[in-house]
């Protein structure tokens, strides 16, 4: 499909003004995508017969899995091709999310993973620190010059349309800006797994039952109000969710289901709440302050509102760093997360995010973004909020020297999970907590099942919520397998990032080091894989060439 065609079904379907409203905003295909730029060695000229960039290897997605697996498959001496759907590399980790999920002193992380941190405890000075703290913009540089070093050739702007297959294998992936791409073996290092679901792979979105994989926590949950205390010393807090207080009739408010309470244990489509990762600072001369984005609408945060009322009431008012939180990184910069009641997160968009067109997720990306501009606005404006906190906030502002293509705007939604595959072994809650061993695993993950939000709704008249505290694991191996597509279905395709497992097992794996373990993994795989058939790779061979390369697959 040509640019100009998807461009004019957009505005067909009126999502022009979502368009004109993200400047440049994550993965949203704009005119701009036709220029391709490409970094590193120059394109291999386009086979005459097929149009077809030929390479080796094809990765999609220049997260930091698909950085990982590009350079491990470039060291092995093969000729790699990564293909970004935007015009900045890096994912999360260069939008936002600017601290490491679990502890590099552990010994769980090696090989590329530490590689990066290390450059970022060089850079700021950290030493050996517990955790590893770098900005956006270092991390974009960063993973640029790494790809560079290892010979990788990046090409940006190339948001997947469409697959062709030959029998079981992958032939070629074409692009919205019109290009192909042919390789031996792909990658879908994407976070919404589109190249996955496009090859004929099977897919799952949602949570399984608690019988499916028979998982404790697994399923629909029981809802409960909000609650400020802790599990030992519950303090509920009862919020009306109604636009008119009582009054069941005239509708519920912004970001409330009318779901109610499903039966506890069963599958269903939801997914955890999505957000932006922000980049806040206070420092003077770098501050581009919270302002009012042209949608506000003050009824979006009337939840809020009547959460904070009804913590007055208890006594029990909001810190003046509820809406900032405290993730300071380095040179004056916060990483702002979502808390645990009314923030940054959006409640029941995620599913409709995970199996929509592009057009329907530009329209939800703004509606996120939107939301977020309009929460900072709200809590540096709004009476309701307390003057302390209003004050507070109003010093921090975003970073100007962050994402100044973008309103200095993160460019990459948190998609906290999406659709997964359904491979030759889903990894489950009972791998993690009983620490299965795998003949064939290929690295270790580590960081607590942490599922955020999956439902607001009503529960008993008031606003209640289904989501689930975070339960503890320690390091646990992951095999190769959960990254391998069933043997009947594609045999050319490995899935590092929305790899096979249990909803439960996700709200693990789904960390960014993690990503990287398995995007390594995989880009060693594939340059191992005999005629690119992923399913006839040595594991021995496999396990051998990443223990040279640094992986740590076991744990002692």
């Amino acid at each position: 499909m040509r640019i100009d065609d998807w461009l004019r079904g957009c505005a067909a379907l009126a999502c022009g003004m979502a368009l004109a409203l993200a400047p440049l905003a994550a993965h949203t295909a704009t005119a701009q995508q036709l220029i391709t730029p490409v970094d590193g060695p120059a394109p291999q000229a386009e086979d005459a017969a097929s149009a077809c960039t030929r390479t080796d290897i094809v990765v999609y997605g220049g997260t930091p899995a698909g950085i990982a697996a590009a350079i491990q498959a470039a060291r092995l001496k093969k000729k790699v091709v990564l293909l970004e759907p935007t015009q900045h590399i890096g994912g999360m980790m260069a939008s936002g999310l600017n601290k490491t999920d679990a502890s590099p002193r552990r010994g769980v992380y090696g090989g590329i993973v530490m590689e990066f941190f290390k450059r970022a405890q060089a850079a700021y000075g950290l030493g050996d620190t517990v955790r590893v703290y770098f900005e956006s913009k270092w991390a974009e540089r960063t993973f640029a010059a790494m790809l560079r070093d290892d010979g990788v050739k990046l090409v940006r702007g190339q948001l997947i349309a469409s697959v062709k297959r030959s029998g079981k294998t992958i032939a070629s992936l074409t692009t919205i800006a019109g290009r192909s791409f042919c390789g031996s073996t792909y990658i879908d290092a994407s976070y919404e797994g589109d190249l996955m679901k496009l090859s004929g792979a099977s897919t799952v979105v949602g949570r399984e039952s608690r019988a499916k994989y028979r998982e404790d926590a697994a399923g629909v949950q029981k809802l409960n109000f909000p609650n400020v205390g802790d599990k030992n010393n519950p303090d509920y807090v009862k919020i009306d969710p109604y636009i008119v207080p009582g009054n069941p009739k005239s509708g519920l408010l912004p970001g409330i289901s009318p779901i109610g309470q499903q039966p506890i244990g069963a599958a269903d489509k939801s997914l955890m709440a999505f957000n932006y990762r922000l980049c806040v600072t206070r420092s003077p001369g770098n501050i581009t302050p919270f302002s009012q984005p042209a949608d506000y609408d003050p009824m979006r945060y009337e939840s809020l509102a009547r959460f904070i009322a009804a913590l007055k009431a208890k006594g029990m008012p909001i810190s003046p760093a509820y809406f900032v939180g405290a993730g300071d990184t380095v040179n004056g910069k916060m990483d702002v997360n979502s808390n645990a009641f009314f923030s940054t997160n959006v409640w029941n968009i995620s599913y409709g995010y995970a199996v929509g067109t592009e057009v329907q997720r530009v329209q939800i990306r703004q509606s996120v973004r939107s939301y977020i501009q309009g929460l900072f606005w709200f809590a540096v404006s709004d009476p309701r909020v307390p003057d302390n906190v209003r004050a507070y906030t109003a010093q921090y502002g975003y970073c100007a020297d962050e994402f100044v293509d973008n309103g200095n705007f993160p460019y990459q939604m948190y998609v906290r999970q999406a659709r997964r595959l359904l491979g030759q072994y889903v990894l489950t809650e009972n791998d993690l907590e009983k620490k299965t061993v795998f003949n064939d695993a290929i690295g270790l993950g580590y960081y607590p099942m942490d599922q955020h939000g999956m439902i607001r709704t009503v529960l008993d008249g008031f606003i209640g919520e289904d989501i689930r505290q975070s339960i503890s694991v320690g390091p646990y191996q992951i095999p190769y397998r959960s990254m391998l597509p069933k043997r009947n279905e594609v045999t050319n395709l490995l899935v590092p990032v929305a790899l096979s497992t249990s909803h439960v097992a996700y709200t693990s794996v789904r960390v960014e080091p993690t990503y990287m373990v398995l995007g390594q993994a995989a880009g060693a795989a594939a340059a191992l894989a005999p005629a690119g058939n992923v399913n006839n790779v040595n594991i021995v061979q496999l396990k051998s060439q990443l223990a040279k390369a640094g992986q740590v697959m076991n744990w002692k």
